[in-house]
């Protein structure tokens, strides 16, 4: 038996190979590092208790792998796409990726895709209209009010409430909480 193992791989207990009777097998879930986290203790302003709470944000893979799909969306085979087309499918997937890393400690990290996301789209403008570099961020930052079209990340982190329901959705027959 290996040391490393996959994602879909089983570990067999007890017996050897080829030999029959029981055999017991425990399913290893992927390691999927999606939040880096760390319990945060601040102190209590103007006499009030201290308060305890975990601290979330994206990890670095997730971040990767972020930017590894904005670099996909907008490289230089899709140049012969209307922009506008490039625009949504950027929107779908950066509000996709924001409404799953909505709760936390997130605005850093969403700010830095939304931001690499523009200098991107100003990227794929150049490259599509054969101009400067800069004439793609002047279309981006001046010539369209509000940046072709290109969704904002700002103001939706949620941040998690102790002792209260972290997604805050009803039950399912409607009634109150107990």
């Amino acid at each position: 038996m290996e040391s490393r193992m996959h994602s879909n791989e089983h570990v067999r207990f007890g017996g050897r190979a080829g030999e029959t009777g029981r055999e017991q097998f425990r399913y290893c879930a992927p390691a999927r590092p999606y939040f880096h986290h760390r319990l945060v203790r601040s102190p209590g302003l103007n006499g009030k208790r201290q308060v305890t709470f975990l601290a979330r944000w994206p990890a670095d893979k997730a971040m990767q792998h972020a930017r590894d799909r904005i670099r996909e969306l907008t490289r230089r085979s899709r140049l012969l796409r209307p922009v506008k087309w490039i625009v949504e499918d950027l929107n779908r997937f950066l509000r996709g990726w924001a409404a799953f890393f909505r709760f936390g400690n997130s605005a850093a990290c969403f700010e830095k895709i939304r931001s690499y996301s523009r200098m991107r789209l100003a990227l794929f403008l150049s490259k599509r209209l054969r101009r400067s570099r800069e004439f793609g961020w002047s279309v981006i930052t001046y010539q369209s009010p509000n940046q072709l079209g290109l969704v904002t990340l700002s103001g939706i982190v949620v941040a998690p409430r102790p002792y209260r329901d972290w997604r805050g959705k009803p039950n399912a027959g409607g009634e109150r909480r107990r």
